[in-house]
């Protein structure tokens, strides 16, 4: 028994000793800032395990809401210092009810939606990157119902649109090898155009918004490439 306790010390200790020469060198992540570096982009929710698309535009609904979007979201950086970001949304649903009286509805609704951003990185601190830069964005919302009664069919159609600019000041932090964490203030302006509502030949429109101010991102998740 002494003789196997004494063999697997010797070999725990070996082990521990090869690792210490292997990684002698080794004194952290290094922010994975360069020409060349790409990341997959995910918003993180804290002490929960989901991942969410990014945020991409906000956009107006008849007759005064608003609607995000959201979407896939990629960076690149193109100089040593200078990333590009983009989000993009597209979304598509329909659906189809037909009732006891045999009338049938018919919707449909499509979203698209782009979000730029251009964020020079400064000298990073440790395993920190610090940046601040430019951000865009646009966002379209369309919709139509078919009601269907007696024969007759009645088409609504519905819409809106929001743009919005702004600076960025944010952070990322490579806590590990390919993967990094960060957050982000954006300063900017955000416009809602009037949505409308068309039934016929008749059009009325709804509440148009616009608001300049500091907004936040949640847990930035960059999974690098």
């Amino acid at each position: 028994m002494k003789t196997l306790l004494l063999f697997a010390s010797i070999l725990i200790i070996s082990v521990t000793q090869s690792f210490a020469q292997v990684n002698s060198g080794y004194d952290g992540p290094k922010p994975e800032v360069r020409q060349g570096a790409m990341s997959f982009v995910f918003l993180y929710t804290p002490f929960q395990s989901n991942l969410n698309p990014v945020p991409v535009s906000t956009i107006s609904q008849y007759p005064n809401d608003t609607a995000d979007l959201f979407g896939a979201g990629f960076r690149y950086f193109i100089t040593n210092q200078i990333a590009l970001g983009v989000g993009l949304n597209f979304g598509n649903n329909s659906s189809e009810t037909i009732n006891a009286l045999d009338e049938k509805t018919e919707f449909s609704s499509t979203t698209y939606g782009i979000a730029i951003d251009a964020n020079y990185h400064f000298k990073p601190l440790y395993s920190v990157s610090p940046y601040a830069g430019l951000n865009a964005n646009f966002g379209n919302y369309s919709a139509s119902m078919d009601e269907t009664v007696g024969g007759t069919t009645t088409t609504s159609e519905t819409s809106g649109t929001g743009f919005g600019f702004g600076l960025n000041f944010g952070f990322d932090w490579f806590f590990t090898e390919g993967l990094s964490l960060g957050g982000r203030y954006t300063l900017g302006y955000q416009s809602l155009g009037k949505p409308e509502a068309k039934s016929g030949n008749t059009t009325v429109e709804g509440t148009s918004r616009s608001g300049f101010g500091i907004g936040t991102a949640s847990v930035i998740l960059n999974v690098h490439l």
